[in-house]
């Protein structure tokens, strides 16, 4: 494009003062070079336009990144002497090094690290899941999530100016991007070219002023100008930055284009299981009662206990006892009852009801019909403060291992059961009804909607998906079968994705993996694309190429399927380009030789107007580069399928799309030209 402005001032020159080019210039022609030097200044603008537009698209994604970060009243805790009081602070005001009190349904207002108390905090907002995260001393909590049990005192660890969030901002208003290794090969193409063609149209002009051939050096100009890949040399920035906005929009900052490029040449993909395969979130799939106990108290014991219970698991547990019919009467009970909200020191929730409440658990009732209200006598029982009258039932689910410490008794085959569920790689979770156990809850991973159709996807294209888990080898193979990965490896532990990635990478392959932890970092910084979770430790973050700020590891996939679009946009447009050359030479050529050589006029197949053919081809050729401008703002239509396929369909709809869309167009412009012309 630098060529295309230099063109520009030259025949600008002829325009201005004709005698200067003789024997190349004529003076009865001012106005034609006129038209020609405005044609190459609108060429020139409209290849600036595709860059402003792309940078423009990324401070749009600046400003939505921005709408994350909040101003909220927290709750500073400030030692005066041996008096310890609470200070309502604007998180704006806080400081690394202060210290701030988060209680119940407060929101976050900073990153800070938990140095007392242990709560479930809820991180959707920055991380997309909905499942609550337990917080205690030596983890990090991150500014915008919200408490929703228990109270915790953390140490702020940054400024506000210095949040992740803040950083990333900064990133993407950077008016710099680093080229690509690609950018910077097709760059060399195009000098390669641009020299070549310089050469030949030297020579044409020195053999037009030796042989006096009569040719005009805007013809010679507008020859040059057009058979230069201006089309790719406008575009080709635009498609880079572009590309990495299109991973903003999905919320992933990329450090560099270079990993966004080296996403479309990935060969392997490392995925963890949970999270990317699964949702993460586990499902209620089976009531097992123990002794002598029905699968219809246990369904009606877990859905009291979880009504008032607002995590995925609770949400589960109604939806699947309501499924199966265990929907207690009395559901007006619950409005009255005494909630024991879940504790991640506990690790336990449930409920209270009173029997005056109209409402009481059958004993038995294997056929369903006798249900009414039952009085039963419990011998008074407390735990941590909590009594159990003899006109209440209490019904409390969790962690099997924390229900054994409250439970007054314990079935024989209760450990039996819970350890088979966990070995099938679900999760039990025990129900007790006044402190005795009466069944155990399986809990099952679900896997992500079209989890199995994005793997088909990156198989389909040749990418070979490896899964990790910590899972024991049985439900590793479960899970795998399940979404159609053939290569697992089950009881993986961190380190052992550094151990794939430098094996693959030692056989030429490359490797694209996501992380969120610090013995992530050794492999996310080995790794040609490495994603960490915005939700993950530093270490992480700063050793990958990539942050994902929802920290949804299925987003590894989207990741590499946008960098095949790149590099099929970028090769689109480059064949396209070059392809324009073949109408734009048979539009020019038969012009040149037009005066002093008639017999030359059979070149002109198009049949174009000897005086508007010129402008014709230089008017399609700066055309053309806004029409294909939302080509690269957006990418080409990608569909995963093989190497081969891809290539395949891009000759054949852009290298002959690319031969016969610039005959067609320039015939009518010459068409509009001559028109207007008269």
């Amino acid at each position: 494009m630098f060529i295309v402005e230099l063109t520009f001032f030259i025949v600008a020159a002829m325009a201005i003062y004709p005698p200067a080019f003789y024997p190349v210039a004529n003076s009865s022609m001012r106005i034609y070079y006129v038209e020609v030097a405005l044609i190459l200044l609108t060429t020139v603008w409209f290849s600036t336009l595709a860059d402003a537009l792309a940078e423009t698209q990324a401070k749009n994604t600046a400003t939505s990144l921005r709408s994350l970060e909040s101003e909220v009243q927290s709750k500073k805790i400030v030692t005066e002497g041996d008096v310890r009081r609470i200070v309502t602070t604007p998180s704006t005001a806080l400081r690394k090094g202060d210290l701030i009190l988060l209680e119940k349904n407060d929101v976050v207002p900073i990153d800070a690290g938990v140095l007392e108390g242990i709560g479930m905090v809820d991180e959707s907002l920055l991380t997309g899941e909905s499942t609550p995260v337990r917080k205690a001393p030596g983890d990090e909590v991150i500014g915008g999530s919200r408490v929703i049990s228990d109270t915790l005192t953390a140490r702020v660890t940054v400024n506000p100016e210095d949040t992740y969030i803040s950083e990333m901002i900064r990133l993407v208003e950077s008016s710099k991007r680093p080229r690509t290794p690609n950018e910077v090969a097709v760059t060399t193409v195009l000098i390669g070219l641009t020299a070549i063609f310089t050469i030949i149209v030297v020579a044409l002009l020195g053999l037009s002023v030796t042989l006096d051939l009569a040719v005009d050096l805007s013809v010679l100009i507008a020859l040059y100008v057009c058979l230069l890949p201006t089309t790719i040399g406008a575009l080709l920035p635009s498609i880079g930055l572009s590309g990495v906005s299109r991973l903003y929009r999905r919320k992933i900052v990329a450090k560099s284009g270079r990993a966004v490029e080296r996403a479309g040449d990935t060969d392997v993909i490392i995925l963890d299981k949970t999270g990317t395969i699964t949702v993460g979130n586990r499902q209620a799939v089976e009531f097992i009662p123990v002794s002598s106990h029905t699968e219809k108290e246990v369904g009606e014991a877990a859905f009291l206990s979880s009504w008032h219970d607002d995590t995925p698991e609770g949400r589960s547990l109604i939806r699947l006892a309501y499924e199966d019919g265990f929907v207690p009467r009395e559901l007006n009970a619950l409005g009255v009852s005494e909630v024991y909200e879940f504790s991640a020191s506990t690790r336990t929730s449930g409920v209270k009801i009173s029997q005056g409440t109209g409402f009481m658990l059958p004993k038995g009732d294997k056929s369903g019909r006798e249900r009414g209200r039952l009085r039963r006598k419990f011998e008074a029982h407390q735990e941590a403060g909590s009594v159990i009258g003899e006109d209440e039932v209490e019904i409390i689910k969790g962690a099997p291992d924390a229900i054994k410490k409250i439970a007054r008794s314990i079935p024989s085959n209760f450990d039996a059961l819970v350890d088979g569920i966990s070995s099938r790689g679900d999760t039990p979770l025990a129900v007790t009804r006044n402190r005795e156990v009466i069944g155990v809850i399986r809990l099952k991973d679900v896997l992500k909607p079209g989890i199995r159709e994005k793997i088909l996807s990156v198989k389909v294209m040749g990418i070979r998906p490896v899964m990790l888990t910590g899972d024991q080898p049985l439900t590793a193979k479960s899970i795998a079968s399940e979404v159609g990965i053939d290569e697992y490896r089950p009881e993986a532990k961190p380190e052992d994705k550094y151990d794939i990635v430098t094996r693959e990478q030692a056989e030429t392959r490359v490797v694209a993996m996501i992380g969120d932890g610090t013995n992530d970092a050794p492999a996310l910084a080995v790794a040609d694309v490495g994603l960490a979770m915005n939700s993950g430790t530093q270490a992480a973050k700063e050793a990958a190429n990539m942050v994902d700020l929802e920290s949804n590891p299925a987003k590894i996939i989207e990741v590499v399927m946008l960098g095949k679009q790149l590099l099929m946009t970028r090769g689109a447009v480059t064949t396209f380009s070059i392809a324009n050359d073949v109408a734009k030479y048979f539009a020019i050529v038969p012009v040149m030789f037009a005066t002093t050589h008639p017999e030359l006029k059979a070149l002109n197949i198009l049949g174009l107007g000897l005086n508007t053919a010129v402008l014709s081809a230089l008017i399609f050729n700066a055309a053309i580069i806004p029409l294909l401008i939302p080509l690269a703002m957006k990418g080409i239509r990608f569909k995963p399928t093989s190497t081969m396929g891809l290539f395949i369909k891009n000759a054949l709809i852009y290298g002959a799309g690319g031969i016969i869309v610039p005959f067609i167009g320039i015939k009518l412009i010459d068409i509009a030209l001559l028109s207007i012309g008269g």
